[in-house]
């Protein structure tokens, strides 16, 4: 409730998530990864592998991303974390898809 009451916070907050979002997004695209558009603290990415192979090579990397979704066959759902933890993201997606 305190950040609620706060006006600063939640924009704030929401810059630092976006700016991360948008990093890790374009990190992807220049690796020739597709994303879905997203304003929240979420993205879908396409990894061009079956959805249950990218979930277990990223966990290999001690990294855990969302459930399946049947309608997109090859793409994971990742959360925006910390700028540290996308950058491990980052690491372990291109050791595992590059």
């Amino acid at each position: 409730m305190a950040a609620l009451k706060a006006k600063n916070v939640v924009p704030e907050r929401r810059r630092i998530n976006n700016d991360i979002r948008d990093n890790t997004v374009a990190f992807l695209d220049k690796k020739g990864f597709k994303s879905t558009p997203s304003v929240s603290n979420k993205f879908m990415v396409d990894t061009h592998k079956p959805t249950r192979e990218a979930i277990a090579a990223l966990r290999k990397e001690n990294v855990f991303v969302g459930r399946p979704w049947p309608s997109m066959p090859t793409s994971i759902r990742v959360s925006v974390g910390t700028a540290e933890e996308m950058k491990k993201f980052q690491d372990a997606f291109v050791k595992s898809f590059a």
